[in-house]
């Protein structure tokens, strides 16, 4: 190690030392900041971010997914006054490419004058699959709507907090607890209730096939929406979530617009106008608006804890279907209650604040990392002290380099 001369510097200034601690891998600092993000300083030069009471989180929720279920409705509602034998279509791709397209720069446009920041390189690859996520998420939605109906597609949505749980619990990212699982359990059962009365008292005319694949679309869009709130997760520990919103929505678009031109012939990108009014409300309010709720609320909550307000879904949407699409509630319907008491149990999990087995190791290396710094600072700044007394005794700090 050797000493460069360096400017006089007052008695009593603090040496100046470029350490580097080699037993504690930079990656597992990286993986920390990713995910526990009140704990250590956020990357990206974002500030820390201000305490928010839970509650506050949850209302905003559950006045977004009540935003998504009139959402649907009103899209329904519109598609009922398509002619298709004056040669109207509705094509539910260009459909969810114009959303997108529309909302994806709109949201840059705010993360871009708001915070000024662009993804890492090394981020590259989350955002992407961030971006996926959304957009087979959308896709399917859009599908299934049309194939199956409001009634099935919202209370398909319960399933989204299930696939969310297992995968958090099943990767560490999540304590389980047994009020969490009944919870989840009670407002899934609550749910299919919902579904086979919806089912049986609107759908039975429906094509069994056309239905059943409907549903199958309405399946998977609920488990790219669990992958969504994971993969969030993770990034608004490390950016602001009108970032991670925008740039997610940016790559669904991509991927939409070249779906659109491989499977969508010329005559369908027209879109009827029936459906602008929906087209502008699902723009501003359910992409814009509440995909950034959503987001946000990531940064604050457990990520089962947000998809479990999916729940919220078939309930609002059996209320806004009989009171606009004439869709007549049945004796199934009582599922409700399950599905609120479900929400209850899940939001109210007191284990959701203790941390899980993975987030305490990553503690412990942030702490190893401190002390074995402040060891080290110890150290040196006795030896340089020392040498800078042999070096003329003009009292003169010297730099470590």
């Amino acid at each position: 190690m050797a000493f460069k001369p360096s400017a006089l510097k007052p008695p009593g200034a603090p040496l100046r030392a470029k350490q580097r601690n080699p037993l504690v891998d930079s990656e597992d600092v990286e993986l920390l900041d990713a995910s526990h993000s009140l704990d250590t300083p956020r990357k990206e030069g974002v500030l820390p971010l201000a305490p928010v009471k839970a509650w506050h989180c949850q209302l905003a929720l559950a006045l977004t997914q009540t935003a998504f279920c009139v959402g649907s409705v009103y899209l329904k509602s519109c598609l009922r006054k398509v002619d298709s034998a004056n040669g109207q279509v509705f094509h539910p791709i260009i459909y969810a490419f114009l959303r997108e397209v529309t909302a994806g720069p709109i949201m840059c446009a705010m993360a871009w004058f708001s915070t000024g920041l662009l993804p890492k390189r090394a981020d590259l690859a989350r955002v992407m699959a961030l971006g996926l996520c959304l957009y087979f998420n959308q896709l399917f939605y859009i599908v299934g709507i049309d194939m199956s109906g409001v009634v099935v597609a919202t209370c398909m949505q319960p399933t989204i907090p299930v696939f969310t749980a297992m995968i958090a619990v099943l990767l560490n990212l999540e304590a389980g607890s047994l009020q969490k699982f009944i919870g989840i359990a009670l407002a899934v059962g609550g749910s299919i209730c919902m579904v086979l009365g919806g089912v049986g008292g609107h759908h039975t005319a429906a094509e069994g096939r056309h239905l059943m694949l409907g549903n199958m679309f309405l399946l998977l869009n609920t488990l790219a929406m669990a992958c969504y709130y994971l993969s969030a997760k993770q990034l608004v520990a490390k950016y602001p979530a009108i970032c991670v919103a925008a740039w997610s929505y940016v790559t669904a678009a991509f991927c939409m617009g070249a779906t659109a031109l491989l499977f969508v012939e010329q005559s369908g990108w027209e879109v009827p106008r029936q459906l602008w009014g929906p087209l502008v409300y699902w723009i501003f309010i359910c992409s814009v608006v509440g995909y950034y709720v959503v987001t946000w609320a990531t940064q604050f909550l457990p990520a089962s804890q947000v998809a479990s307000f999916q729940c919220l879904q078939p309930m609002v949407g059996t209320v806004l279907a009989f009171a606009v699409l004439g869709e007549e509630p049945s004796i199934w319907d009582l599922g409700a209650v399950g599905v609120f008491a479900g929400l209850l149990l899940v939001v109210y999990d007191k284990k959701d604040a203790k941390e899980s087995p993975v987030m305490q190791g990553m503690r412990r290396i942030l702490s190893q990392q401190k002390l074995l710094q402040g060891q080290l600072s110890g150290i040196l700044r006795p030896q340089a002290k020392l040498k800078t007394a042999k070096s003329g005794g003009k009292g003169a700090w010297q730099e470590v380099v």
